[in-house]
């Protein structure tokens, strides 16, 4: 494991992102007594929180869903490595995304947070993935299990798919690598979408 306190990251996240995340991991600690970690172990009790607060009023509801996303992206970016991308000081917090840094992936964990207590799919896609990887990105998936329902709208289950898709990526630009002879990228800064 690293030897930075972000995980694989090796920079702190960005205070927006930070304070929305901690607002999950006070609600988990008062309602459970469990100190949240930003570990995959800990997202059941995520889980449990978004089963608790789906129905709760609008603004209640919006508020959970958001810091729910936020704690979700920084997991993802501590276990994985990447850089949170706020496009300015005044951005939809919908708009946020993590970047991963092995592979040509990023994705907007709010909205993330917003489809698995609404149920509902966003206008805008969640996932951005390099269009030169989507089609063999799709082949590799195409064998995987299909999940149901409860897990496909569960922190846990997005923690478990995306890490299959960010474990795929990142192995197909390794094997670019060893056949250009050259060191696999190191991804990020860049938007995957303009990646071609």
């Amino acid at each position: 494991m690293s030897e930075s306190p972000w995980g694989l990251s090796i920079t702190p996240p960005p205070v927006e992102a930070a304070e929305l995340a901690a607002m999950v991991v006070d609600a988990v600690r008062h309602r459970f007594g469990v100190e949240m970690d930003l570990t995959s172990d800990t997202l059941p009790f995520l889980d449990q929180l978004a089963r608790e607060h789906r129905k709760a009023p609008g603004g209640v509801r919006y508020l959970f869903a958001s810091a729910s996303g936020a704690y979700l992206g920084e997991t993802l970016r501590r276990t994985f490595g990447g850089i949170w991308h706020l496009p300015d000081a005044k951005s939809d917090p919908l708009d946020w995304t993590v970047r991963f840094l092995s592979c040509p992936m990023a994705i907007r964990p709010i909205a993330l947070g917003h489809e698995i207590f609404s149920h509902k799919p966003p206008e805008d896609p969640i996932l951005i993935v390099a269009p030169k990887m989507v089609d063999a990105l799709e082949n590799a998936l195409s064998s995987a299990s299909p999940v149901g329902e409860e897990e496909y709208y569960s922190f846990s289950g997005r923690f478990d798919a995306l890490h299959l898709v960010v474990d795929v990526l990142t192995e197909i630009e390794r094997m670019a690598a060893r056949q250009g002879n050259r060191p696999p990228k190191l991804y990020g800064p860049e938007d995957p979408a303009d990646l071609i």
